[in-house]
C-alpha cells in the first residue's frame, strides 16, 4: 500500500480499506465519499478515523519504529497482530468494554477496531478535573472478566498453553516494560525525564536504594515468569476511553500473558498519580482528588468481589480442578488468592508510579503542572508513596489503607 515506514497517504488508506467487505459494509457508501483524519496522539502508531454513511472505524497503523521517537528506536510493526488478537481474546470476556475489531492486515500492519463515538481518553478529562462515577464499577469488572477468563481457574491447560504460546512471541514489546518499568530508571539512560533540577536528589537516592532496586528486581522476576492470564500490558488512563455512562479499553499493543497484579497495578497507580498531580491545583480539585482515592478503593474492592463470585461459578479451568473438591469449602482458599494477589499489585503500582516519574512517558497529569517546584513536590509525594509500596506492599491489608497513606501524603489534607 504505502511505505509502512511513513504516516499512510490518506487516499491510499481509503482506498485499501474499501477493498475489504466487511470494512466497506461498515463505513456504507461510495468510498469516494469516506472522509479521513489523524487522530492520534499516542507515543508509538499512527491512528486514524475514517468516516462513511454507516459509521466510522479507528485504524491505526504500526510504523517500524515508536512514533515518539523516529526511526531512531526501531519497533517492530507485528505489534499490530498481538493487539488485535488481544482485543478478540478480551472482548470474548468483556465485550462491553473492548471495541470490536474489524480487520487486521500484517503485510500493511494495519488494525481497524469501532471508533467510538462520543468518547474522550480519560487522562486529558482527569487532567481537566473530571469525575467518572461510573469509572471504578466498570474497570473492576473488565480486569476480573479478562484476568478470570483468560487464567488457569476459566481454561483448560491446552487453551492457555495455546494463548501463552502466541503472545509469547510479543518480545518487543515486553523488552520494553522490562527495561523501562523495571531497570532503566535505577540508572543512566538517556531515555529518562524527570523535573530538574528540583528531583535530582530525589532520583540519586533512588538509584542509591538497594532495598528497593532488590524489591522491584522481585517484580521482574514476577513479570518475567509469570503466565497468570492475559494482560492488557500498559493498562493506563491514557489506555482508557470514557463517555457520559461507560468506558472502553484500547491500545493492547503490549498484550502479553504474564502476573495479573501487573495490570491491577498499572490502574492503580494511574489513580494515584491524578490524584497527587489533581492536589498541585490547589482548593478547587478537592471533589476530584476525593473521588480519585474513592476510585482506588473501588476498582480493588470491586475486583476482588467479581473474581471470587467468578470463581464460584465458573471455575471450569484445569487450576483447583472440581474433582477435587467436591463439597468442600474453596472460599479460604479464593480469599488468600485475593489477599495474596492484592500486596503483588500494590508492588507493580509503585514500580509504576516510579517510572512515570523519572522514566520515560511521562504523563500529563503532571507535565501540565507548569510550574516546576509545584510539579515537583506534587511528584515527591507521590515517589514516597510508590518507594513505600515496591518494599513494603504487606503493610498495606486494604485499599483503604493505601489510601490513607496517599491522603497523609499531600501536605494539609486530614
Amino acid at each position: 500500500m504505502t511505505d509502512p515506514a511513513a504516516p499512510t497517504d490518506p487516499t491510499a488508506l481509503l482506498g485499501h480499506l474499501a477493498g475489504h467487505p466487511a470494512l466497506a459494509d461498515r463505513l456504507g457508501g461510495d468510498p469516494a465519499r469516506w472522509s479521513v483524519r489523524e487522530i492520534g496522539d499516542g507515543n508509538v502508531n499512527f491512528v486514524y478515523v475514517v468516516r462513511g454513511p454507516n459509521g466510522a472505524v479507528c485504524v491505526k497503523q504500526a510504523p517500524p519504529y515508536v512514533r515518539v521517537a523516529g526511526p531512531s528506536w526501531a519497533l517492530t510493526p507485528r505489534r499490530v497482530l498481538f493487539e488485535h488478537r488481544a482485543v478478540v481474546e478480551h472482548r470474548s470476556h468483556a465485550p462491553e468494554f473492548v471495541p470490536r475489531p474489524w480487520y487486521v492486515d500484517a503485510e500493511s500492519h494495519l488494525l481497524a477496531v469501532d471508533f467510538l463515538e462520543g468518547h474522550t481518553v480519560m487522562r486529558g478529562e482527569l487532567v481537566d478535573g473530571a469525575l467518572h462515577p461510573h469509572f471504578a464499577a466498570q474497570a473492576a469488572r473488565y480486569l476480573a472478566d479478562t484476568l478470570f477468563g483468560t487464567s488457569d481457574l476459566a481454561l483448560t491447560a491446552a487453551r492457555k498453553r495455546e494463548l501463552t504460546a502466541f503472545f509469547e512471541t510479543n518480545t518487543a514489546m515486553c523488552q520494553i516494560m522490562e527495561d523501562m518499568v523495571f531497570t532503566e530508571i535505577y540508572l543512566p539512560h538517556p531515555r529518562n525525564r524527570w523535573t530538574s533540577p528540583e528531583l535530582d536528589d530525589d532520583v540519586r537516592r533512588l538509584r542509591d536504594d538497594t532495598e528497593l532496586k532488590l524489591a522491584v528486581s522481585r517484580l521482574k522476576s514476577r513479570y518475567l515468569s509469570s503466565r497468570d492470564a492475559l494482560l492488557h500490558g500498559d493498562l493506563h488512563t491514557g489506555s482508557i476511553m470514557v463517555s457520559a455512562d461507560g468506558i472502553a479499553v484500547i491500545d493492547q499493543e503490549f498484550a502479553c500473558y504474564g502476573p495479573m497484579g501487573f495490570d491491577i497495578g498499572t490502574l492503580l497507580a494511574h489513580l494515584l498519580i491524578g490524584y497527587f498531580a489533581a492536589g498541585a491545583h490547589g482548593p478547587e480539585r478537592t471533589v476530584q482528588r476525593a473521588w480519585l482515592l474513592v476510585a482506588v478503593e473501588e476498582v480493588w474492592e470491586g475486583f476482588r468481589a467479581r473474581f471470587a463470585e467468578l470463581w464460584r461459578t465458573r471455575a471450569a479451568g484445569d487450576a483447583y480442578p472440581a474433582a477435587l473438591f467436591d463439597g468442600a469449602d474453596l472460599e479460604p482458599e479464593r480469599q488468600r488468592y485475593l489477599d495474596a494477589l492484592f500486596t503483588e499489585s500494590l508492588g507493580f503500582c509503585g514500580a509504576e508510579i516510579l517510572r512515570r516519574v523519572i522514566g520515560f512517558a511521562r504523563p500529563d497529569d503532571f507535565t501540565t503542572l507548569k510550574d516546576p517546584a509545584t510539579r515537583a513536590a506534587a511528584e515527591r509525594r507521590a515517589l514516597a508513596l510508590a518507594r513505600s509500596l515496591v518494599t513494603e506492599p504487606g503493610r498495606y491489608r486494604t485499599a483503604a489503607e493505601v489510601t490513607e497513606a496517599a491522603r497523609g501524603g499531600v501536605r494539609g489534607e486530614t
